[in-house]
């Protein structure tokens, strides 16, 4: 028998070819996916996932209205003539209120674009974080009995702790087994310091408030981003 945890896809290369027709729920927790979250919570219409980062402003160029994710600098600001980059503490500061905008990222952006080229067959897309995983979950639930597939985009090739920790909060949700509170103190302990604790140590104040108040704010946003014609879009109906 087929149970969620048989349908965690456990990084980005592991995407098949041809996937089974589905919810697919992209999840980059450092930082794609909850940088996704928090454009949309601050009232982004919608979202073009790219190939590249250059592409952004080519997008931008045409269209002013465009908020176009990047590069950042060694201060952690958007370098050049790019808006934001990948942080989620970074979009507090960006008006993005009415706005369309543009990003990837080397995983989970990569992941997006790896189903969207498999030319999938009945398969839908969705954006998921630590942050958005009860919300997320609860619309999932109500689709008809549609499988979900949850991709943990990885890091680089590797398996990625962060990305297997969101993917554990919305596959409890979704099976309507929530995480006890220990559980949820215990993910909040180790979440910080997944990519090891030099990362965290050393870690830019910008950098810093993305592990400790953002990442770790489980299901605090309502946000559902959905692929729709193209675009992701929310689709929770808040607000």
């Amino acid at each position: 028998m087929e149970t969620l945890a048989s349908r965690v896809i456990e990084r980005c290369e592991e995407i098949p070819e041809n996937p089974a027709p589905g919810d697919y729920v992209v999840i980059d927790v450092i930082f794609f996916s909850t940088t996704v979250v928090e454009l949309f919570e601050n009232g982004a219409t919608s979202l073009h996932v790219v190939d590249e980062k250059p592409q952004t402003l080519e997008y931008k160029a045409e269209n002013p209205q465009v908020v176009a994710g990047g590069e950042r600098t060694e201060e952690f600001t958007a370098a050049g003539d790019y808006d934001f980059f990948n942080s989620p503490s970074y979009i507090q500061n960006l008006d993005v209120t009415d706005r369309p905008a543009y990003m990837t990222s080397s995983n989970g952006g990569r992941a997006v674009n790896a189903l969207l080229e498999s030319n999938p067959d009945d398969v839908e897309l969705f954006i998921g974080s630590t942050t958005n995983a009860r919300a997320l979950a609860d619309h999932l639930r109500g689709r008809d009995d549609r499988p979900t597939y949850l991709v943990s985009a990885g890091s680089k090739g590797d398996v990625a702790t962060e990305d297997h920790i969101g993917a554990t909060l919305i596959g409890r949700h979704l099976a309507g087994h929530p995480p006890t509170d220990v559980e949820r103190e215990i993910f909040r302990q180790h979440l910080p310091t997944a990519k090891g604790e030099a990362y965290f140590t050393d870690a830019h104040p910008t950098r810093r408030s993305d592990l400790t108040e953002y990442i770790t704010a489980f299901s605090e946003r309502t946000v559902v981003p959905k692929l729709e014609d193209g675009a992701f879009v929310d689709v929770s109906g808040r607000q």
